[in-house]
């Protein structure tokens, strides 16, 4: 019995953990260059997750973005836009309960020959300082 009491303890307690991370990556070569960030966050059940990639070479480029976000008991939104020329786009989520939310923006563009990425996801409890992760490209 004790042992069951301490797994369930242990479980409890884990859910109640805020979680933010990020990473971005990218090069180049005399022809052109690739890069993208992504970023997700998690609180007490919300989870919000963002990503941006793109590519040029010459004349040509491309940009994708996403995102996805759930919430158990609350609200969970994504949206991603990419502009027509494939040269910039932005992706946001955001998943929220009773003022606990997780959030995540990422914003990619092509310009001059590289790729240009930053990702920063939030998660915040009420009465607590959020915790907030920034990553970009290039570093």
């Amino acid at each position: 019995m004790k042992t069951i009491l301490f797994v369930a303890a242990a479980l409890a307690g884990s859910a109640a953990l805020a979680q933010t991370n990020g990473t971005a990556t990218g090069g180049q070569t005399n022809g052109g260059a690739t890069g993208g960030s992504a970023g997700s966050g998690s609180i007490d059940g919300q989870s919000a997750s963002t990503v941006g990639v793109g590519a040029t070479s010459g004349d040509s480029s491309a940009v994708g973005v996403g995102g996805s976000a759930a919430s158990v008991g609350g609200r969970a939104m994504s949206n991603g836009h990419v502009n027509p020329n494939g040269t910039n786009g932005v992706a946001h989520s955001q998943a929220m309960n009773q003022g606990t939310f997780a959030k995540s923006m990422t914003h990619t563009r092509t310009h001059k020959g590289q790729v240009l990425s930053r990702t920063r996801t939030m998660t915040h409890r009420p009465g607590e300082k959020p915790t907030v992760t920034t990553s970009s490209t290039p570093q």
